[in-house]
């Protein structure tokens, strides 16, 4: 791994971040896709500042973001960036969990990741081979293997279609069974969630319905942690997946056995 991407993105992650919290608690009008799928000014500020950076240090690089357009070049480095994960807790002020997540693959493997939370002043790095850190101090996943003790982060996703909502439903029904996990919680924001669990705060996450930019940045931080991370079916996170699960090895094993 070169060092000059791992810099890059964190500078640049830094540096949106600082776009982010230069609008924040300003009144935002949200543009609405869906129902389910929205963002703002800002959100199209970061995400050009981001692919600007990207394309003036690494031209030849593929670029997958939320907001535009992908930039398909042939290369065998993709960066996969969120430009502002958790528009909802930036809008409305609900939480701090909104953050800048920039990840990095080599072909279709996550080699590098960067999240950065502004307003939590957390900056989470991971690369390939080398350990996760917040604000440069190693973290490590939790350990906990009860899943009737395990609070699992869980998202819904941007789809709203009655079969995505069904299988949603269903899942929750596995989860909150009497040997079920302890607690669900949802901060509309996967890359923080992710974070927390690479940090062991969170024992788990899961999602059946995100974006490659949701995840993308958060699978090399807990691989690193040590935890383990696959789509639903149990294989490994890839770039092109929209499902996630992530825990340490053995409540990972057991939350497959559960679905």
């Amino acid at each position: 791994m070169q060092q000059s991407f791992k810099q890059f993105a964190i500078n640049t992650a830094k540096a949106a971040g600082n776009i982010l919290m230069l609008h924040y608690q300003q009144i935002q009008e949200m543009e609405y896709k869906l129902k389910t799928n929205f963002k703002t000014k800002v959100d199209d500020l970061s995400d050009a500042f981001i692919r600007t950076e990207i394309q003036k240090h690494f031209p030849e690089h593929n670029i997958y973001s939320e907001e535009q357009e992908n930039l398909e070049q042939q290369s065998d480095y993709t960066w996969v960036v969120d430009p502002l994960d958790g528009t909802l807790p930036y809008t409305y002020g609900i939480s701090d969990h909104f953050a800048v997540s920039i990840g990095l693959a080599y072909k279709k493997r996550f080699i590098l990741g960067v999240i950065y939370a502004p307003l939590r002043k957390e900056l989470y790095v991971a690369e390939e081979g080398k350990g996760a850190f917040l604000n440069n101090k190693k973290i490590t996943i939790s350990t906990l293997s009860d899943i009737n003790k395990a609070m699992l982060g869980i998202d819904y996703g941007k789809g709203c279609g009655k079969n995505e909502r069904l299988e949603i439903l269903q899942l929750q029904r596995k989860l909150l069974a009497d040997d079920g996990i302890c607690y669900p919680v949802t901060y509309a924001c996967s890359s923080v969630a992710l974070a927390l669990v690479a940090a062991g705060k969170l024992h788990g996450y899961i999602s059946l319905n995100l974006e490659p930019w949701d995840i993308a940045a958060a699978v090399v931080i807990v691989r690193e942690a040590g935890g383990k991370v696959t789509d639903k079916n149990g294989k490994d996170c890839v770039l092109g997946d929209t499902s996630i699960i992530a825990a340490n090895k053995e409540l990972h094993g057991k939350l497959i056995q559960m679905l």
